[in-house]
This record gives structure tokens, sequence and C-alpha cells, in this order.
């Protein structure tokens, strides 16, 4: 699931709620990323679930094989054994929390 940032409504003091599915997400780790054309995130799964929020620049995310425009303020919700990757043709700088 992607919840795109920009469609969400800020309170009067910036603050964005994101929602998600009922399911928990165990805290195994957090994460800062930088992916660039010549360093993408190459697709994977696994079994954990993972939050990935994009903090600046845009990407394109495949998920299960379909790709998805992503942009600063999007929020990323992975369900385990979901095929996931970035790319991007300048530089995204992205959280992973799983």
């Amino acid at each position: 699931m992607i919840v795109k940032g920009s469609e969400l409504p800020a309170s009067d003091h910036g603050r964005k709620l994101y929602p998600l599915t009922s399911h928990e997400i165990a805290g195994q780790h957090f994460a800062t990323w930088a992916t660039t054309p010549d360093h993408p995130f190459p697709s994977h799964k696994h079994e954990q679930r993972e939050l990935w929020f994009i903090m600046e620049g845009q990407a394109i995310a495949t998920l299960d094989g379909q790709e998805h425009l992503v942009e600063s303020g999007d929020l990323i919700e992975l369900a385990p054994w979901v095929e996931h990757g970035l790319r991007t043709d300048t530089r995204v700088k992205w959280i992973c929390m799983g």
C-alpha cells in the first residue's frame, strides 16, 4: 500500500496522520538510505513487514512487479513476501523501518 503524503491534510501545526492497515510492524531495524542511479535498491522479498518513508526526491518503487511513482512525503507499507525495490534517475533519501 502506498499512502501519498501530498493527498493527506495537514493540521494547523503541520502534522499529518498516515493511515496504516491493522497489522503490527515489529521494529527490528530502522535505517536511512540514499538511492541513486548508480546505487538502486535491488528487488527482493522477505517474511518481515516494513514501512518506507520517502524524505526527499522522487523514485520508482516496484511492488510485486508493478511500478509506482513515489515522492517526498509518501509512505509505503510492505506486506511479507511482497517483492520490492526502489530506483531513481536522480537521488532519493528514505527511511526503512521493519
